[in-house]
């Protein structure tokens, strides 16, 4: 096998129009889906890209709260402590003021410090020297230390403060006597504005909507700042219930205030009842993917679109190309059966005889099975033509051939004119009496037709017919079986005509005319 058949078959599928469009089809897909998968992968990247800053945010934001309410709750001790000795309560109003409300004084952000008696009422405080005539029985975290004996660190949702009418986030101690019931409140509350300034000093407006909650899912603080929106309660919200199943993490859901999902991201402040978190908008999160994404797909579906348009020019020139071969095969072919083919028949003709009869001579040699030849030529078919004219001889060659077509085997049998009005029929694999009754039948179907002929002694349209057949007739090439069936055609006409003579017995009826003539 060449290299080049063995590439020809191997290539054989391009010059389909079905297989190349259907290659070019898998490219498409396959192009497509790989962009998809890079888009998609774009898209995860976008939303880690956000929730890693929005994470580094919440940690810097979440660390410096819990260390300056630790710094403020270390205040509120100092108060405590020094409302259990005897000696600060006995010192001056400047000294005393000066012992209790020293570190409260330079706790940044801190508004205030007030300790409150068992009754709610200020008995002193970090803002002046006299008394103070506020109550705060009703407050909350008042209520929370009268009612129980916590003695830990108390943060209540942000309230307005009737000290300065501002909005704080209250932080509270107890006050026990030396029996350990209830004395007072230590309370000081965290000016709301110092958290607003912590976010804006970090940079916490680029990362979206950045919320803390104070104790009952309450808003302390929210940048973008909205004054209404402090103190709002969302505690009932399906993303701050989904915020209070663990410490810290990250998930996507509906916005707390206003529509649309959100990327949350969010943290619990140390083990105060603080949250702090991130909301991105999806919108915000993919508006970079979502033009990438648009620039890389409108690349990909024109090269998708330029490719389809290709092969399907180029699956049509393949499908113009294979008709325009399979016109031209059928043209050879016809030239073909044109070249091989008796106009006037519809027989095979001399050209196509010789090539048959060399390859069934080959075969037959090769195989040692019989082959016979058959020659027919008509009888006195001058006189026929002289008396009817060639028109009517036309048309007896052509009732000759049906007749000879009619009695052979159309799938093995090969029939021809080799001659004007002589014919041939070779027959593969036939010995020479199944060729003579083959013969026989196609004289007698001439001979039925009774076709009128007054030149001819019979008075009909005859035939005869000369066969020979190997190997019982030696014959080295095809010519000398054509020889052999020739001579054998001269004996039937030399015996009377419309007969059939075989070859070997032909010559020996010859030979014994003529001895009889000499005689």
């Amino acid at each position: 096998m060449s290299a080049q058949s063995a590439g020809g078959r191997l290539f054989r599928w391009t010059h389909s129009a079905a297989w190349l469009s259907a290659f070019s089809l898998l490219s498409v897909v396959g192009l497509c889906a790989v962009s998809a998968f890079m888009l998609w992968q774009l898209r995860n990247h976008a939303a880690w890209q956000s929730e890693i800053t929005s994470r580094s945010l919440i940690q810097v934001l979440g660390r410096d709260i819990a260390r300056n309410i630790e710094l403020y709750d270390l205040s509120l001790r100092a108060v405590v402590d020094g409302m259990k000795r005897p000696q600060v309560m006995e010192a001056s109003p400047e000294l005393r003021h000066m012992i209790l409300f020293d570190r409260a004084a330079t706790a940044a952000g801190f508004a205030y410090a007030l300790v409150l008696d068992r009754n709610g009422n200020v008995i002193a405080n970090s803002q002046t020297l006299g008394p103070m005539s506020i109550n705060a029985a009703d407050r909350e975290y008042f209520r929370h230390f009268a009612d129980g004996v916590d003695d830990g660190l108390h943060i209540s949702a942000p309230i307005v403060s009737r000290v300065s009418g501002q909005w704080v986030l209250t932080l509270s101690r107890r006050l026990s006597n030396p029996d350990g019931s209830f004395a007072g409140v230590v309370t000081g509350g965290i000016q709301l504005d110092y958290f607003r300034n912590l976010f804006a000093m970090t940079g916490a407006d680029r990362a979206g909507t950045v919320t803390l909650y104070g104790p009952g899912g309450t808003i302390a603080m929210r940048e973008p700042f909205v004054q209404s929106q402090i103190g709002t309660r969302v505690a009932e919200s399906v993303s701050y219930l989904e915020m209070l199943k663990r410490r810290s993490g990250s998930f996507v859901g509906p916005a707390m205030i206003g529509e649309g999902d959100r990327q949350f991201v969010f943290t619990d402040i140390g083990d105060y009842p603080l949250q702090l978190s991130t909301a991105v908008p999806l919108t915000k999160i993919y508006a970079n993917w979502q033009g990438e994404a648009l620039g890389l797909g409108s690349v990909v579906l024109s090269l998708c679109a330029v490719t389809m348009l290709l092969t399907w020019l180029f699956g049509r020139e393949l499908t113009q190309r294979r008709r325009a071969e399979e016109v031209t095969a059928a043209l050879n072919l016809e030239l073909e059966r044109l070249a091989t083919t008796d106009a006037l028949t519809g027989l095979c003709n001399r050209r196509r005889f010789d090539e048959v009869l060399a390859r069934e001579w080959r075969r037959a040699v090769r195989t040692q099975q019989p082959l016979s030849l058959v020659l027919l030529d008509a009888d006195y078919f001058k006189g026929f033509n002289d008396r009817y004219g060639h028109q009517r001889g036309d048309e007896a060659l052509r009732l000759i051939a049906r007749s000879i077509e009619a009695t052979t085997d159309p799938t093995r049998d090969i029939t021809c004119r080799i001659g004007g009005e002589e014919f041939a029929v070779i027959l593969p694999d036939t010995d020479a009496e199944g060729a003579k009754l083959v013969a026989e039948r196609m004289r007698e179907a001439i001979a039925g037709w009774k076709v009128p002929h007054v030149a001819n002694p019979h008075g009909i349209l005859s035939v005869s017919a000369g066969l020979a057949q190997i190997p019982q007739t030696p014959a080295a090439d095809p010519a000398a079986l054509i020889a052999a069936a020739d001579r054998a055609l001269y004996g039937a006409k030399s015996q009377g005509r419309n007969r059939v003579q075989i070859a070997g017995q032909s010559e020996a009826g010859l030979r014994i005319v003529a001895q009889s003539r000499i005689g």
